[in-house]
């Protein structure tokens, strides 16, 4: 069976095993969503008066001429785009129209959506016995994750794990502008662990833009002749929206690199420390 047949499986699989939620309950939904992002971006307006009154939008040493300025633009556009969406999802509630039904995500369907990518992806890695080995998907969102838990927890035993981020699995990633990826000057982390990273990604970003994670990977790797070409320049790009734990036990965060053709798949532990060469993929909402 090929991927197409297994994602339309997985889908009608959400649709028709879980029952719909009333409006009510919909209603309910998003404004926890909007409350949630309300109080985000207020934090992050803080942050961002707080970068003003210390300077750190003025051009740095050894930066071009504008670098601050464009950084401190940059932020205001996060926040004016988190502010539209706030206001958005107010007048969605107070129009009274009636709410879709938000995707139920179950974890046999995502298992079998995955499992012939990640059966090649393990066979790569290591051999044809241990692609074999059980695929068990963990729906997580990313914000309620413990990074630095997640690096100390080595279990070999557990091999075959991997987290999805239930907020990119139906997301039409063929169709996404390029002006909608953003890839994050992370150049400050080079030397830090990757766990450090992910709990930077997760506090400046989450409000603001999706974290892709494994399903992103995949697109990628199965559709180089449609990946963005603003991503194939051979840096390494991180999926921080999923984990995938390796046969010596420990979690490790899904990458891709362009190599001319097509993409090498990787992943990296979260205790490796970041490269100059590494970018993550963020998908504005």
């Amino acid at each position: 069976m090929n991927p197409e047949s297994f994602t339309h499986l997985a889908k009608s699989a959400r649709k028709s095993e879980k029952p719909e939620k009333s409006q009510a309950e919909l209603r309910q939904i998003l404004m926890e969503k909007m409350e949630s992002l309300r109080i985000s971006t207020l934090e992050q307006i803080d942050i961002y008066e707080d970068l003003l009154e210390k300077g750190d939008f003025d051009d740095k040493e050894g930066e071009p001429e504008g670098s601050g300025e464009e950084r401190k633009l940059q932020m205001q556009r996060k926040l004016l785009g988190a502010d539209q969406r706030i206001d958005k999802m107010k007048a969605r509630l107070d129009s009274g129209e009636e709410l879709p039904q938000e995707p139920v995500l179950d974890s046999e369907s995502l298992k079998l959506q995955n499992q012939t990518f990640l059966q090649e992806t393990f066979k790569i890695w290591y051999n044809e016995v241990k692609s074999k080995v059980e695929q068990i998907p963990i729906i997580i969102d990313p914000k309620t994750e413990d990074y630095k838990a997640r690096k100390d927890d080595t279990d070999p035993a557990k091999f075959g794990e991997y987290t999805l981020n239930p907020d990119t699995q139906d997301i039409d990633f063929e169709n996404i502008p390029e002006s909608k990826i953003f890839v994050p000057d992370l150049s400050s982390f080079v030397g830090k662990p990757l766990e450090e990273v992910a709990k930077h990604i997760i506090d400046t970003y989450s409000a603001t833009h999706h974290i892709p994670g494994l399903e992103y990977w995949k697109w990628l790797i199965e559709n180089p002749t449609k990946s963005p070409v603003k991503l194939k320049d051979g840096k390494y790009y991180f999926n921080f929206g999923s984990l995938v734990r390796y046969s010596g036990g420990y979690w490790g965060v899904p990458c891709a690199d362009w190599g001319g053709s097509d993409w090498d798949r990787d992943a990296r532990w979260l205790g490796n420390s970041w490269a100059a060469e590494y970018r993550v993929v963020l998908l504005e909402i």
